[in-house]
C-alpha cells in the first residue's frame, strides 16, 4: 500500500464532524409504555425528488482525501507496517450528532468537574487497553470502535494501528475480512464474527463521525464509505430490521433524498423511519435502544439543517419524547436502568446483564436528551453507576459488546457535558491514565454466538 494512502487512511481526515442540538409527566406504568399508535398520525410523506448523496458535516473540498475508485493497491495488511505511530485525528468538523467541536470546556461546579475526572479515569483505563487484530472478529472491532470512534487504536502484530483505518482497509480480524466486493458492489458480510445486522458497520462509521469520501479498500480496489452508502440503499426492504441502515443513512444521506433499491421500489429517509416506527421496541436488538438511536439521528440530522420536522420526522420525536419519560420510570434507586430493558422494572444482580442494559440505554440518552438536560440527577446517577460498575470491575473480562456501548456512552456524556473532543481522546486522556497499564485480555468466543 503506498504511504500516499496510509496518509490517507491512517493519518487523513476521518471527521465527518460532531454537533448534537437537544429537545426533552409523569406515567402510569401499567399503560406507561409509548407505543406506535402514540406517535401522530402518518401522514402521506411529500419527499423530494433528489436522490443525490449529502456529506452533512463533511470537510471542505481541501481538506477532504482524494477517492479514485478502482485503483489497484497493494493488500491492506501493509496497513499494521506503516501505520505504527501515525495520529488518525482531524479537526472535529459539525454533523447533527455531536456538539461542535473543538468544544472549550464550560465551567463546572467542584462537584462536575469531580464527576468529569472520574469519567476520564474509567475512559482512560479502557482507552489504553486497545484490543488486538488476531483476537477479535469484525465484531468486537465495530464494537472497540463504537467506544471512542477515529480514536480507537488495536494492536496489530507488534503495532499499534488506527482501528477504523484497519477495518476500512479491511484488515483481517482473528483471520477475518468484514468487506466484499461482488457485482460491482462492496458489502460487508453479515453473520458470526462479522455484522450482527444489515447496515451495521455504516451506523459505526455514522456513529464515530467519519467522512462520506473516507477511503475503503476492498479486494484490491479503492473505494469509499459512499459506495458503502449506496449498497446499503439499494438493499433496504420493507418489514425487515432497518433500524442501523436509519443510523447510518440519516447521517451521511441529505434528509430529504430519495433512490430505488434493487427490486425499483422507492425509497427514502421518511419511509425508513416509517418502517421502523412500525416494528417493536420491546423485542429489538439490545432491548430496542438502537431502534431510538435511529429516530435520534433522523430527528437531529433534520433540525440542524433547518429543515421542518414533520410528518415522519414529528412523529419519531413525539415517539422519543415519550420514551424519555418511560426510562425514567424503569430506572433503579442506585441509578441503573431496568434488567428487563423497556419491558418492565428490572433489577436482576448479574453485573454482565446490568452492564449490558443500563450501558445501552445510557448511551441512547446521552445522545438524545438536550444538553439542558445533561445535568438532570437521573441523568448523572446513571452516568455514576456505570462509570462506578466499569471501574471498580475494571480487572472483569467483559463483554465486547456490552463493554463498547457503555464506553460510548460514557463518551458521548463526556463530551456532550464536559468538552470532551473526538479525535484527541488521547491527549484529553492521558492525564487521567491510570499507572497499571497491563494490556486488555479478550474474552473467549462464545460458543453460541461465534466469535466476538
Amino acid at each position: 500500500m503506498s504511504r500516499t494512502l496510509v496518509g490517507c487512511l491512517i493519518g487523513g481526515c476521518l471527521l465527518g464532524g460532531a454537533h448534537v442540538q437537544a429537545w426533552g409527566q409523569d406515567l402510569d406504568l401499567r399503560s406507561a409504555m409509548p407505543t406506535r399508535e402514540d406517535a401522530t398520525a402518518d401522514p402521506r410523506d411529500a419527499t423530494s425528488a433528489s436522490g443525490a448523496l449529502g456529506a452533512p458535516g463533511s470537510a471542505p473540498p481541501e481538506a477532504r482525501p482524494a477517492t479514485k475508485q478502482n485503483s489497484t493497491l497493494e493488500a491492506p495488511a501493509t496497513v499494521a507496517e506503516q501505520a505504527a505511530s501515525n495520529d488518525p485525528s482531524a479537526p472535529v468538523e459539525q454533523s447533527a450528532t455531536g456538539e461542535s467541536a473543538p468544544t472549550p470546556e464550560p465551567a463546572l461546579t467542584a462537584e462536575q468537574v469531580a464527576l468529569r475526572d472520574r469519567i476520564r479515569r474509567c475512559l482512560a483505563y479502557y482507552f489504553f487497553r486497545p484490543e488486538t487484530t488476531d483476537q477479535r472478529s469484525p465484531w468486537g472491532v465495530m464494537h472497540a470502535i463504537i467506544s471512542f470512534g477515529v480514536d480507537t487504536s488495536l494492536l496489530g502484530g507488534n503495532r499499534q494501528v488506527n482501528a477504523v483505518a484497519w477495518l476500512c482497509a479491511n484488515g483481517p480480524c482473528n483471520g477475518m475480512q468484514l468487506l466484499t466486493f461482488a457485482n460491482g458492489s462492496v458489502a460487508a458480510r453479515e453473520g458470526p464474527g462479522y455484522q450482527g445486522h444489515a447496515g451495521q458497520m455504516l451506523a459505526i462509521l455514522a456513529q464515530s463521525r467519519v467522512k462520506i469520501d473516507y477511503p475503503l479498500v476492498v479486494s484490491g480496489r479503492r473505494l469509499s464509505i459512499a459506495d458503502l452508502v449506496r449498497s446499503e440503499q439499494t438493499t433496504c426492504r420493507p418489514g425487515t430490521e432497518l433500524t442501523f441502515k436509519l443510523i447510518g443513512l440519516s447521517h451521511y444521506l441529505d434528509s430529504d433524498a430519495t433512490w430505488q433499491n434493487d427490486l425499483g421500489q422507492t425509497w427514502s429517509i421518511s419511509r425508513l423511519i416509517r418502517e421502523e416506527l412500525a416494528q417493536p421496541i420491546v423485542g429489538a436488538t439490545c432491548g430496542g435502544t438502537h431502534r431510538l438511536t435511529g429516530f435520534v439521528y433522523a430527528v437531529r440530522e433534520r433540525q440542524y439543517h433547518g429543515r421542518p420536522v414533520d410528518g415522519q420526522w414529528e412523529r419519531a420525536q413525539d415517539y422519543l419524547e415519550r420514551f424519555h419519560a418511560y426510562t425514567f420510570k424503569l430506572q433503579n434507586a442506585d441509578g441503573s436502568f431496568s434488567t428487563e430493558w423497556f419491558a418492565r422494572r428490572g433489577d436482576a444482580q448479574d453485573l454482565d446483564l446490568r452492564l449490558e442494559t443500563s450501558g445501552h440505554t445510557l448511551e441512547w440518552l446521552a445522545c438524545s436528551m438536550a444538553r439542558d438536560q445533561l445535568a438532570d440527577p437521573r441523568l448523572v446517577r446513571a452516568v455514576e453507576y456505570v462509570t462506578d460498575l466499569m471501574w471498580r470491575y475494571r480487572g472483569r473480562t467483559w463483554d465486547i459488546g456490552a463493554k463498547g456501548h457503555a464506553l460510548h456512552a460514557l463518551a458521548l456524556y463526556d463530551e456532550r457535558a464536559f468538552g470532551g473532543e473526538p479525535g484527541r481522546r488521547g491527549e484529553q486522556l492521558v492525564a487521567h491514565r491510570p499507572a497499571d497499564r497491563s494490556p486488555a485480555v479478550a474474552r473467549q468466543p462464545r460458543p453460541s454466538s461465534g466469535p466476538r
